[in-house]
């Protein structure tokens, strides 16, 4: 896992420090070494006034910050620190991690004076919508003391999900993490959990990757009249992360925001990581390295 490289969207503001800290808990966590980055855009000739300096100072002011950045960072967590030149921090962010064969963008998902948890900005949401490497969001307020010790993955019963417990049950077995399975639905009648349960039973079974440790894999189901309500009837633990997939509009292998995952992001406590679709590294000949690190192929 050593390999593992994240990118972490740095900025000066309680949204960049939420991100370093979900990045350094990543780290430590899974082996991964950090690579945090400032994006500038370049300047426009045709536009800077005669021998103007007014692009030295925001670099200037750019490194600095990043000298902040690493103060930040503990020192048993190794780091990298870039300023990239692009012409937007999405662009920045995906042609860093397309350079170093990152397994994860990390960016922060929260912002102190909102209520919610997650609450997008335009660097979050334009990932979210476009990047082909998995993405993760930082909540509010996220502290660097946390220890990841369980991968929630949100789950729907169809077999549209599949793909996403093949790679929860490959998570657990790399990892050596406990793995939760976690269906959300909205209840108009009747409670359905035991009908939701046995779906998810049926499709670990259907899955082409066993649990090496089939104790360590779980299953909880959550109601509500809406999304948001079946959110706040599961348990979450603070030392977790959910993993999620991406909508069926998404192109092959690249990321796309289902709107459920919009909703969960609403009052969800803990980050979210939300992979391409189709995702499954490491597999079926695939060169790509799962997030959470490398491992052999597994057929």
């Amino acid at each position: 896992m050593g390999n593992m490289k994240y990118v972490v969207g740095y900025s000066p503001d309680a949204r960049g420090r939420a991100a370093l800290n979900l990045g350094t808990v990543l780290a430590r966590s899974l082996g991964a070494e950090l690579n945090v980055v400032y994006v500038i855009k370049p300047q426009n000739p045709r536009l800077a006034a005669p021998k103007s300096n007014f692009g030295d100072l925001l670099q200037e002011q750019a490194v600095g910050w990043l000298e902040e950045a690493q103060y930040l960072v503990p020192t048993d967590v190794k780091a990298r620190f870039h300023l990239r030149r692009a012409d937007s921090a999405v662009a920045g962010l995906m042609e860093l991690a397309g350079a170093i064969d990152a397994g994860l963008i990390i960016v922060g998902g929260g912002n102190s004076g909102n209520w919610l948890w997650h609450s997008l900005g335009a660097v979050g949401n334009a990932l979210l919508h476009r990047s082909r490497v998995p993405v993760a969001l930082a909540p509010r307020d996220y502290s660097a003391d946390h220890v990841i010790n369980q991968i929630d993955c949100a789950i729907s019963p169809d077999i549209d999900s599949i793909n996403l417990v093949e790679e929860a049950i490959a998570t657990q077995n790399r990892t050596g993490l406990p793995v939760r399975l976690v269906s959300l639905y909205e209840q108009n009648g009747a409670a359905d959990d035991e009908l939701y349960r046995a779906s998810i039973e049926d499709l670990v079974e259907q899955s082409n990757v066993a649990p090496q440790n089939p104790q360590q894999l779980s299953i909880a189901v959550g109601a509500g009249t809406t999304i948001v309500e079946a959110v706040d009837s599961v348990h979450w633990d603070e030392n977790a992360i959910l993993m999620a997939g991406s909508s069926k509009l998404a192109q092959r292998g690249e990321l796309f925001l289902s709107s459920t995952t919009a909703k969960i992001m609403t009052k969800l406590p803990i980050p979210l990581v939300v992979v391409p679709r189709d995702y499954h590294p490491g597999r079926k000949g695939s060169q790509q390295q799962p997030w959470t690190g490398s491992i052999p192929v597994i057929e």
